[in-house]
């Protein structure tokens, strides 16, 4: 097989291996039972020791028996803004938090927090402590401040001469931001303290095999975001000061800020489920600035604290991320993600269409050559090197780039690519209407009408492409539409809509490029 035709298939397969390849392949790092780097030695003095010893215990006293009691807890609810939150006596966590906004396959507000609840004390000192702690019933009342409400709770343990006191305030004007505090004393004298969180983010939001979900953490010294995966339940991974963790669902996230250096760890329970613990050892209160919310790409960046890497675009993040806005941008002109999709398309095949039209002549080049390629074949069946020599020769004469068809259409990869995760990922297609039938444009296409229009379309646009002679390759290439087809069936339809305007406008394009530009060449 000649160097273009290679090159050819690879650009057609290059979709089908990534999605495989993510699905499939790519196996999490072994990273269980490991540390982080330690940090530099001139910011040791500041940084939060190891701690070797998983700070669970209280996490696993929590029986049926105790969801029973939580049941029967007091609860505090605040109607904000953006959402309804709630506190439960028993453990004095939040254990409802309710968007007004985003509602899920129900219709109904989607909850962000699973029942047994959010912010658990950690005692990194005393896990059995904690544990009493988090199984014991707090005192409860409203509290407010200038544009912001919240509650706070009180637990004293005489037997331990304890004394633990947590306060959250949830802003009113800045949606989904929080702030926290928890602090705890034995016998007068102040303890480490911090929180837990999991073992999920949004239970109920939809799950992808081609999208990141579970806990993240932000390490400012590498300035990047690292995704946590570990095999096995009961693996663990441990982090010494990072600028924030997260948890996050395909669309939704948790996201703690410490305003101390930290120590953080990282549990696998089961698929699915976590257990992250943050906390300092210095003993004063522990303290955090929060966003609970969805992944929306331009409220997450405003904070300016890199919370959009809770976005996971993978490799081609560095186009993405631009591409993304752009798309928000001409939804606010034409208000339908659809149309602004569509749009979006058509820029990007006017943008690339020089390279498209310098494709096309170069394959329409090539088929010419055709019958002089395969009359040096024959004549050099028997000696490869003077066939390749004499193929060389004749490109030169020709002034033909053998790969000149094909390159236009590999730079073009990482655009797509760029843009394949970003409607796999945008929450701002999450139930986001275009025309007719299709009402979310996260979600599969009910009756599969889209996926098998951009089948037949890719179909034709195969047909209209110029054979390169080798009859096996043209029968995989007219079998690849079938292939893309069933691959699309369940992908968000606007993932397959960006695809079928594609192919529609690529097949105009390429109807103008044979008509006009192969004729003056």
């Amino acid at each position: 097989m000649k160097p273009e035709q290679r090159l050819i298939l690879a650009f057609v397969f290059a979709l089908l291996i990534a999605v495989a390849f993510q699905k499939y392949v790519v196996p999490p790092k072994k990273e269980a039972n490991t540390k982080s780097k330690p940090a530099p030695a001139q910011q040791a003095a500041n940084m939060p020791k190891a701690n070797p010893t998983s700070p669970f215990a209280m996490e696993r006293s929590r029986t049926p028996a105790m969801a029973a009691k939580m049941s029967k807890g007091k609860v505090i609810t605040l109607e904000l803004p953006y959402a309804t939150v709630r506190f439960n006596s028993f453990g004095g966590v939040l254990n409802g938090y309710a968007l007004k906004k985003y509602k899920d396959a129900k219709g109904k507000p989607m909850e962000l927090i699973e029942k047994q609840g959010y912010f658990q004390v950690v005692l990194p000192d005393n896990p059995s402590l904690a544990a009493k702690v988090n199984t014991s019933t707090f005192t409860m009342r409203k509290v407010s401040e200038k544009g912001k409400t919240g509650v706070e709770l009180t637990l004293t343990l005489p037997a331990e001469k304890l004394t633990v006191k947590k306060r959250f305030l949830f802003s009113l004007n800045a949606p989904y931001t929080m702030e926290g505090t928890i602090e705890a004393s034995q016998g007068g004298k102040p303890l480490a303290t911090g929180v837990l969180m999991g073992p999920q983010i949004a239970p109920t939001d939809r799950k992808s095999h081609y999208a990141f979900a579970g806990p993240l953490v932000y390490l400012k010294d590498k300035n990047k975001a690292k995704e946590v995966k570990l095999k096995k339940d009961g693996q663990h991974r441990e982090f010494t000061n990072p600028y924030w963790v997260a948890l996050q669902s395909l669309y939704f996230t948790s996201t703690v800020v410490p305003s101390l250096p930290t120590y953080t760890w990282i549990e696998r329970i089961k698929k699915d489920h976590w257990r992250i613990a943050v906390w300092s050892e210095n003993p004063k209160p522990f303290s955090f600035w929060g966003f609970v919310g969805p992944k929306r790409f331009d409220l997450l960046k405003s904070f300016n604290m890199h919370l959009e890497e809770n976005i996971r675009f993978g490799m081609f993040a560095i186009i993405a991320k631009p591409a993304l806005e752009f798309l928000n941008y001409l939804y606010g002109k034409v208000h339908n993600y659809g149309w602004a999709i569509i749009i979006l398309t058509l820029i990007l095949k006017i943008l690339f269409h020089p390279l498209t039209a310098y494709g096309y002549k170069s394959m329409a080049k090539m088929q010419d050559l055709q019958p002089k390629l395969q009359e040096i074949k024959r004549l050099y069946k028997d000696d490869p090197a003077k066939m390749n020599e004499e193929t060389m020769a004749l490109y030169k004469r020709e002034k033909i780039n053998p790969m000149g068809g094909c390159l236009p259409m590999l730079l073009q990869i990482p655009v797509f690519f760029a843009l394949y995760k970003v409607l796999m990922v945008a929450i701002e297609l999450r139930h986001a209407p275009f025309i007719g039938y299709l009402t979310d444009l996260s979600a599969k296409d009910p009756y599969y009408i889209t996926p098998v229009l951009m089948g037949a379309t890719m179909f034709l646009q195969q047909k209209m492409t110029p054979a390169m002679g080798d009859s096996t390759q043209n029968k995989i290439m007219l079998a690849m539409p079938i292939v893309f087809t069933f691959l699309f069936l369940n992908f968000p339809s606007g993932l397959v809509l960006y695809w079928l305007v594609n192919n529609v406008i690529s097949i105009g394009e390429q109807y103008l490029v044979k008509k006009v530009y192969a004729k003056k060449s």
